[in-house]
């Protein structure tokens, strides 16, 4: 984790130190990772045919474009309220435009950041009042919350579906995520050195205090059923757009796994193998060219919609 000197130097260089680019090693990182990406698709064309696919996004009828848009905008909105809750919970109160500010304003950097640096330039954005490893703090209660959300989702469908493939990703993200929240919400010590212990402490003392604060907790956990229930629903829109009838239940299911492949430090913004896993898990419902098209979709309404969308806020998001 950075300290604030540190914080303060990147936040004044260059948007490409931010982005994680600035260094020679993340450089090559990064270059690793869009080869990665490249060679995934690479085989991903070799066994389906690339004609069809471009065939069935030209396709896609514009209420689903709209549809689909419509959702994607509603995310910045509903990780605002979220993540000012959570910072609440800290003692900390960011009014909920600075939040969405912030989300948006960051989410072109974060997208193409070999590092994955989103909690860090949150970080930087927060400089001035919260301390780095409190900000970051907060956002690994999200991601984990994220998390076992999704994962439940995955074990339960699993369950129902008789998915013995879903059902042990469910239970090894169940399982890795409630340790999480145990060690934090009791204070366990790590066999660790006491700086590394004292990070520690920053980063799980939100964790620790939402046991105290149900009625917070209760907001967050709804605001984060409301995100993933919007991103089901804008999946089984996209299989519509491309012809594919996957019912609602089996994408919850599936999509979580899906999402947690494409969390694998191995390609871009997830890429590649968040496709690849899709085409896997959709199979009994779409065929390989619909559900790859699918997966396409996604990228585009999940990540790289909202990454275009937010360059003209990156300056004022970072306060540079």
């Amino acid at each position: 984790m950075k300290n604030n000197g540190e914080i303060e130097v990147l936040a004044n260089g260059s948007l490409i130190k931010l982005s994680g680019w600035g260094k020679l090693n993340s450089g090559l990182k990064g270059s690793i990772l869009i080869a990665a990406t490249l060679l995934i698709f690479y085989f991903l064309f070799r066994q389906i045919d690339l004609a069809s696919v471009l065939n069935l996004l030209s396709g896609v009828p514009p209420v689903v474009w709209a549809g689909a848009a419509l959702i994607t905008f509603s995310f910045p909105v509903i990780s605002a309220y979220r993540w000012r809750f959570v910072l609440r919970t800290l003692g900390f109160d960011v009014p909920v435009t600075r939040c969405m500010l912030i989300i948006i304003g960051i989410w072109p950097l974060s997208s193409i950041s070999p590092s994955k640096a989103g909690d860090l330039l949150k970080a930087v954005s927060l400089r001035d009042s919260i301390r780095p490893a409190i900000v970051a703090g907060s956002v690994i209660t999200e991601r984990l919350i994220d998390v076992l959300t999704l994962a439940l989702l995955a074990l339960t469908g699993g369950v129902a579906f008789g998915d013995i493939r879903i059902i042990a990703v469910g239970a090894a993200a169940t399982s890795a995520v409630a340790f999480i929240f145990f060690v934090a919400a009791f204070g366990i010590r790590l066999p660790v050195g006491p700086k590394l212990q004292g990070i520690i402490n920053d980063l799980f003392h939100s964790l620790r205090i939402l046991r105290s604060r149900p009625g917070l907790l209760a907001a967050i956990l709804a605001l984060t059923a409301a995100n993933w229930i919007a991103t089901i629903v804008q999946t089984k829109l996209l299989f519509f757009g491309v012809g594919a009838s996957v019912p609602l239940g089996f994408t919850a299911t599936a999509l979580p796994v899906a999402i947690f492949a494409g969390l694998l430090p191995i390609t871009l913004a997830g890429m590649a193998t968040r496709d690849g896993a899709m085409v896997i898990l959709f199979a009994s419902f779409a065929t390989a060219p619909q559900a790859l098209a699918a997966a396409i979709l996604y990228s585009f309404f999940g990540y790289w919609l909202l990454a275009v969308a937010g360059i003209p806020f990156i300056k004022k998001a970072l306060k540079l």
